[in-house]
């Protein structure tokens, strides 16, 4: 009986900790970013924050998935890929996955919810991105 009471309570525990964890992390204002380089070169993306006080420059090699955590903003970014740059904005406000196509080729399809795949060639305004949005709110 002693050991069913002590399940119970160290599971009760488990799932209150569990929830202060969820709870404390959705309103950091903080969000990740993933950047998945499908090209052969490297990836620069330098984001600035609307006020200017945030500057943040990625640089994802050639193949690689690199993840970050920026806070939560619409950001002025530069990126450099495939030879070319672009500038424009950016919205990371939610969960958001930058797939940087290979150079040479046009991406299948525009990718799926939260998932942008840059194509510097054919992105409309050369550097808006997100301009395809999927009931993201």
């Amino acid at each position: 009986m002693k050991k069913k009471i002590t399940i119970i309570l160290a599971l009760v525990l488990l799932g209150t900790m569990a929830t202060g964890v969820l709870s404390a992390s959705a309103g950091s204002g903080l969000v990740g970013l993933t950047i998945k380089n499908r090209t052969d070169q490297v990836v620069f993306v330098s984001l600035l924050s609307p006020d200017n006080s945030g500057v943040y420059w990625l640089d994802v090699p050639a193949g690689e998935t690199m993840y970050f955590t920026v806070p939560r903003e619409v950001y002025t970014h530069t990126t450099v890929a495939c030879g070319k740059t672009a500038t424009g904005t950016v919205d990371i406000t939610h969960l958001t996955t930058l797939s940087f196509t290979a150079c040479d080729k046009t991406p299948p399809n525009p990718g799926e919810r939260s998932i942008e795949k840059v194509h510097l060639y054919d992105t409309p305004d050369r550097g808006d991105f997100n301009y395809r949005v999927y009931g993201i709110e």
